[in-house]
């Protein structure tokens, strides 16, 4: 199943603020915690700690 994930990034590499929204897509199974999975990727792809990734919505 495709998921639409909208998300807030709150600090760069460098851990200054920032204040960027963005959406990107999933692939979600039924056994996945999409919010951790979209998390997780996404700050590897910023190459940022996961807590400056903010989920703000999940649209099915």
């Amino acid at each position: 199943m495709n998921v639409k994930v909208h998300y807030r990034i709150t600090q760069d590499r460098a851990g200054l603020p920032q204040d960027f929204a963005g959406a990107r897509r999933f692939v979600a199974t039924e056994d996945q915690a999409i919010e951790d999975l979209a998390k997780s990727q996404l700050a590897a792809d910023y190459q940022i700690p996961t807590s400056a990734v903010v989920i703000c919505s999940i649209e099915h």
